[in-house]
């Protein structure tokens, strides 16, 4: 009874368990025939749905990856298309700071082109009047060399023209430093002393009075006269007497007396080279008997005062033989100038005097010293002490 009862039961769990199963079975197709009679779009479906299908995501994800569609329902192109932008975007972003790069670039090139304009500010340098002294009367200036016109005193003011190799100008005063103040085309402007003279360039001519004025005792000198005419400027007319060689104060010492009778080799600016290389050779033409050559130099190189001594004392030995003497001038007083100092010119004398030979010494420093003179610029005298010293070396001969 028992084991028959315990079979029933089994029978029956098994039944059960199958009818349960069909039970589930037709209760999934009737909410799959459901589903498919009732519209989509509801919240609670679109659950079930998502929970229905999240188990068939991965496979779903793997297929929809070449439809370009992924599980979200999204299309892949729209958010390529998307990103892109946003990519496009940052681009944009880049090139923005590119330009302001560039409009910072353009800020710093506004910056350089501006710098010429700074430039010639530093140009318009101003210089102190009270540093130009007039002359009283106007130079004619001649080039020795192309040179640049300039607004101020100094190579660091902006040029407004320039003068050719011997071209005249009109100077009307001179700074301290020694350059000229000028008037080029209706402007008061400067030029270099260093490259200006008021030796008037000529065209070398051979000087056939020079030979005929020498003595004719000396017939040697004479034929050598003939033989080869020296080609000499204007202003030297030898040896009529007295030849006086020298520098800037010798051109104003011979403005200041109208030539004085005497002739004359001067340039400005000169020293020890120009005596050498021009001036020697230019007198050697014209020294014969009865000549007096007077040299006054120094003062533009004071430090050459050995060279000076030697190179005089061999000339006065070689002109003492032709009939001539020599005669050398002190270095006269100085005052406050950028050139050289009172020191330097007492240092000068003292160690010359003591060097020549055969050369008369003519002292016109002490002659000023114990008297009275006038320094224009504290270097050049004015045209009375210039007289006066042209005076006392005369009256030295």
């Amino acid at each position: 009874m028992k084991r028959g009862l315990k079979t029933l039961i089994g029978k029956v769990r098994v039944v059960g368990c199958v009818s349960l199963a069909a039970v589930m079975m037709l209760t999934l197709i009737a909410c799959g025939a459901e589903k498919e009679a009732t519209p989509a779009g509801t919240d609670s479906e679109q659950q079930e749905e998502t929970v229905t299908e999240d188990m068939t995501q991965v496979s779903s994800s793997e297929t929809d990856e070449g439809s370009g569609t992924d599980v979200t329902g999204v299309d892949k192109n729209e958010a390529s298309k998307e990103d892109k932008d946003g990519k496009e975007d940052v681009t944009a972003d880049k090139s923005e700071a590119i330009d302001g790069n560039a409009a910072g670039d353009d800020k710093k090139d506004t910056s350089t082109a501006t710098t010429p304009a700074v430039t010639d500010e530093k140009k318009e340098l101003a210089y102190n009047e009270s540093d130009i002294k007039a002359f009283d009367v106007t130079k004619t200036m001649y080039a020795t060399k192309k040179i640049n016109i300039r607004k101020g005193p100094s190579t660091d003011f902006e040029s407004v023209g320039m003068l050719k190799e011997g071209e005249a100008i009109e100077a009307i005063g001179q700074d301290k430093d020694g350059w000229y103040e000028v008037k080029y085309k209706d402007q008061v402007v400067f030029a270099s002393n260093l490259y200006l003279t008021d030796t008037e360039p000529v065209a070398a001519v051979p000087d056939a009075a020079a030979a005929a004025a020498v003595p004719a005792a000396d017939t040697n000198a004479a034929t050598q006269q003939t033989a080869a005419p020296a080609a000499v400027p204007k202003i030297v007319a030898a040896p009529a007497g007295v030849l006086i060689i020298g520098d800037s104060r010798c051109v104003m010492m011979r403005d200041a007396v109208g030539g004085g009778g005497v002739s004359w080799i001067c340039q400005e600016s000169m020293g020890y080279n120009w005596l050498v290389n021009t001036a020697i050779p230019r007198a050697d033409e014209i020294v014969g008997k009865g000549t007096k050559v007077v040299i006054a130099l120094g003062v533009n190189d004071t430090g050459n005062v050995n060279n000076y001594a030697a190179l005089i004392d061999a000339k006065a030995a070689e002109w003492a033989a032709r009939g001539a003497k020599t005669y050398y001038v002190s270095v006269n007083p100085v005052w406050e100038n950028p050139y050289v100092t009172e020191e330097q010119v007492e240092v000068f004398n003292n160690s010359i005097v003591g060097q020549l030979v055969g050369v008369k010494w003519i002292d016109t420093f002490s002659y000023l010293m114990g008297s009275s003179y006038r320094l224009v610029d504290g270097l050049h005298y004015d045209d009375e002490t210039s007289a006066r010293i042209f005076q006392a070396i005369i009256a030295s001969l």
